[in-house]
């Protein structure tokens, strides 16, 4: 784990301290907004498990997902006999088990991080399950770039990433 993420992984434990705190005080108030404080609990979990429980590509492309999400970048989708245009990233988060759940506009999809390869390319990656049953494939309208690629070197040596385009290659290597 490299230092910035054990430091951001650091801030958000102590956040989730705090509020598990604060959510004591507040268990007996019927009120919507202790339910609003512990949805943002929820979301604190998931921010976590972003570095603790799933895998240096499914990581890489959830990082993707957020910056269009926070750059009104838009995202497209195809998965079996379902194609999805270009559209907003609503919410991503990770749940337990490595579950990586993706709400696009009003579609929600899920795939579960270990049970996936992944495929690479500048503006899209394409997860394939292991049993090559079926597939995921992603489009962005904001492509990877160098800082975001540089960040994961890892990526070359992790047993699930099955192709890396050149150009991403390139970049990881810092060529």
């Amino acid at each position: 784990m490299r230092e910035e993420d054990a430091i951001i992984l650091e801030c958000l434990e102590d956040i989730y301290h705090n509020y598990e705190n604060l959510l004591k005080k507040a268990q007996k108030i019927r009120s919507i907004h202790v339910q609003k404080l512990e949805q943002l609990l929820d979301e604190l979990v998931s921010e976590r498990r972003v570095f603790e429980e799933i895998s240096i590509p499914a990581r890489l492309i959830v990082e993707q997902l957020l910056e269009s999400q926070f750059k009104v970048g838009q995202v497209g989708l195809e998965a079996e006999y379902l194609r999805l245009p270009f559209t907003g990233v609503e919410s991503v988060k990770v749940e337990e088990f490595g579950i990586i759940r993706l709400k696009l506009g009003e579609v929600e999809i899920s795939w579960r991080d270990g049970n996936y390869s992944y495929y690479l390319y500048p503006d899209k990656v394409e997860l394939r399950a292991t049993d090559e049953k079926s597939s995921i494939k992603l489009f962005f309208s904001i492509s990877f770039n160098r800082q975001t690629i540089e960040r994961f070197p890892e990526i070359l040596n992790s047993t699930n990433v099955v192709y890396t385009h050149p150009q991403l290659e390139k970049w990881i290597r810092k060529v």
